[in-house]
């Protein structure tokens, strides 16, 4: 067993504190705005268009995270893992400092919540750039026997990210009136993600070095989008695509509606929406680093295909019975979230490693921010897909009919790749 460096020491912790401050940004609406979208939106909408506007603000990030992984990805390719890192970190801090000036619905009307999804968007382009070069940069110069574990890691930076947005939360809502918080409240949390996005650059810049991997690389190609897009390369894309579509899938629904079912459909308070999903990331941050480690010995295909079956089968059934009030007390409702959020969720924590294996170092970077990214294009309007699929299903079971496709797509995209985890990375 190879000894680890300082180097990859820093490196690991680069790339787990990037994926971190990437969810911190992307999930701050998800946690963050729910208490308070009396203040961007009128009084009088219905719970379903007010959902509609909610989803919107978040998946406008997640829709410009893949025109930030074709432009970053390229470069990082091309010129430098590093830097670009910088670049794109730097860039999301500044368009969330933006994001704390906005004013209310009463300020602009519809024109706030329009300047919102905008910078939202223009902020998922730079996000799409900071996993897309320094989670391959961590990845292709871990040991062999650790990728999987690394991958767990780095992955858990998401539900550490989580955690931390919903302690602040909590203690914002505990501080501010309900008034003050959708005023003011909220912004000061969007204040500590722009300072969390300046620590994480000065970090990178000061201690960490450029991939010893990437830097071996003598036919450097100067197309790297072009040479992903064809031949075998594309081919390997499109099977992560197909996968990842349905972890996208799974994303959106768990993440993207839940705070919005316990406040609106089952009339739970913020702060108890706050405090059950602050324990259900809690759990999910033991559940990526064990898939990851758990995928280093079993491989990556067999995890991806046992994770998907509880997708699609288990983790849809406890969602039913959670949004069907079937739960009798506050430790039910606590246990079916953590197995909701953590079961559903584990997949997550393979995927850096995965798709960092699945290509060569020349593409490795474009590969993986476009792999990872591009299926958001399909999956992020989920919101709507719920509001076609309520002319079939009611409205709010609309979420299990996604979560059973998405578990059925992990597994066949699961199938039809390749097992990695012995890849020597260098070739």
């Amino acid at each position: 067993m190879s000894e680890v460096t300082l180097d990859q020491k820093r490196m690991l912790k680069a790339a787990f504190l990037t994926f971190f401050i990437d969810m911190f940004d992307v999930y701050l609406p998800i946690t963050v705005l729910a208490p308070a979208m009396e203040h961007f939106v009128p009084k009088s909408l219905p719970v379903s268009e007010v959902s509609t506007i909610y989803f919107l603000i978040f998946t406008a990030t997640l829709i410009g995270r893949p025109v930030g992984a074709f432009l970053f990805g390229h470069y990082s390719d091309a010129i430098g893992r590093k830097k670009m890192g910088l670049i794109s970190i730097s860039g999301f801090s500044i368009v969330t400092l933006l994001l704390i000036f906005i004013p209310g619905f009463q300020t602009l009307g519809y024109i706030t919540v329009a300047l919102f999804i905008l910078l939202r968007f223009i902020d998922g382009i730079f996000l799409g750039g900071g996993y897309t070069s320094i989670v391959p940069l961590a990845i292709e110069n871990a040991p062999k026997e650790k990728r999987g574990l690394w991958g767990g890691i780095i992955g858990s930076g998401y539900p550490v990210a989580f955690v931390i947005i919903s302690i602040i939360t909590l203690l914002a809502l505990k501080i501010f009136p309900k008034e003050a918080y959708q005023v003011y409240g909220w912004r000061i949390i969007f204040v500590i993600g722009v300072l969390l996005g300046v620590f994480i650059v000065y970090y990178i810049h000061k201690l960490v070095p450029e991939s010893t991997i990437w830097l071996k690389v003598q036919d450097r190609t100067k197309s790297p989008l072009k040479e992903l897009f064809s031949g075998k390369n594309f081919v390997s894309l499109l099977q992560v695509l197909l996968l990842m579509l349905g972890l996208w899938f799974q994303i959106m629904v768990v993440a993207g509606t839940m705070s919005i079912v316990f406040i609106k459909q089952l009339n739970i308070s913020p702060t108890l929406t706050t405090t059950v999903t602050l324990v259900s990331y809690l759990f999910l941050i033991g559940g990526y680093i064990s898939a990851g480690w758990v995928s280093q010995k079993i491989g990556r295909k067999t995890a991806f295909i046992i994770l998907g079956i509880l997708i699609g089968f288990f983790t849809s059934l406890l969602y039913y019975l959670l949004i069907a009030g079937m739960y009798k007390n506050m430790f039910i409702l606590f246990l079916f979230s953590a197995l909701i959020v953590t079961v559903s969720g584990m997949a997550w924590g393979i995927v850096p490693s995965y798709i960092n294996e699945r290509f060569q170092t020349s593409v490795r970077a474009s590969a993986y921010g476009v792999g990872y990214t591009l299926s958001i294009l399909i999956a992020s309007f989920y919101s709507f897909y719920m509001l076609a699929l309520k002319v079939i299903v009611p409205y709010k079971y609309t979420q299990i009919v996604l979560l059973v496709f998405a578990g059925i797509l992990v597994i066949i995209g699961a199938i039809l790749g390749p097992e990695t985890k012995e890849i020597n990375m260098e070739q």
